[in-house]
């Protein structure tokens, strides 16, 4: 099987960012040259395409990360940073409704969570301290509580 061969065959099961599809062809022992050559032709005929794989793979997202998560996820699969960054910056939902969602869900889960404990567990999720702090103050006006502090 070519190298080419076998990157269609790649392709054909699942999308692949083109860092990805060079490890998989280099560990099915295809030389440097030839994983270049095949990566060059698949790429030039449409196959392979790291910008519709970024904006694809930011808009399904379901679970609700923040910006920060979906670029680190992007640069983890090959994506070039400023790629990953527009990508994110152009999705379809925004950081602040993927963030109201995020909200909405672990006090859905967790009702008696404590703000700060809440503040963490999206910082973990890659949403930016400001925001979060944002949100969480207004869902307490909205609730007419103020901000709790853990002691």
């Amino acid at each position: 099987m070519t190298a080419r061969a076998a990157a269609l065959r790649l392709l054909a099961r699942r999308r692949l960012t083109e860092a990805q599809l060079r490890a998989r062809l280099e560990r099915r022992g295809f030389d440097d040259a030839n994983v270049a050559l095949a990566v060059e032709s698949v790429k030039r005929d449409g196959f392979l395409d790291d910008a519709l794989f970024a904006r694809l793979f930011v808009d399904g997202r379901t679970k609700a990360v923040g910006d920060a998560r979906l670029i680190a996820e992007l640069v983890k699969r090959g994506i070039d940073r400023n790629a990953a960054i527009c990508s994110v910056r152009d999705a379809e939902r925004p950081e602040t409704a993927r963030l109201d969602a995020a909200v909405a869900k672990l006090f859905r889960t967790r009702a008696t969570l404590s703000y700060p404990s809440a503040a963490r567990a999206l910082e973990r999720l890659g949403f930016s301290t400001p925001a979060i702090y944002r949100t969480l103050r207004a869902r307490a006006q909205a609730e007419g509580l103020a901000l709790a502090t853990e002691g």
